[in-house]
């Protein structure tokens, strides 16, 4: 069977004008993921630094308390509060270390 002239150029036209479609439609597809890859990005550097903004006032939050506690009990009992500050700040540190080891670990 073989084709004449006009019907294989015809059938090659189609192919083409096919592949152009198809080319266009992937290009499309791809700049929607672009806009949304690029938009979740924004999403999480954004969170990433309200996060960050917030532990910092946290922590300046906490070493005020310190400074208060430390400055009521100054005149009685200075080194058990000192003391149990310390304790209380390395407790805290204790628990957001297990807490980052148990979301950092592989649970297969």
């Amino acid at each position: 069977m073989s084709f004449s002239g006009s019907a294989a150029s015809l059938l090659l036209d189609s192919i083409e004008r096919i592949g152009a479609s198809v080319g266009r439609l992937v290009e499309g597809k791809v700049a929607t993921l672009r806009a949304a890859v690029r938009a979740e990005v924004r999403r999480a550097v954004s969170a990433a630094m309200w996060g960050v903004l917030a532990a910092l006032l946290a922590f300046t939050a906490l070493e005020f308390a310190a400074v208060t506690i430390l400055i009521a009990a100054w005149d009685t009992h200075r080194v058990l509060a000192a003391g149990l500050i310390a304790a209380g700040f390395l407790l805290l540190a204790i628990v957001a270390l297990l807490v980052m080891r148990s979301n950092t670990s592989n649970k297969n």
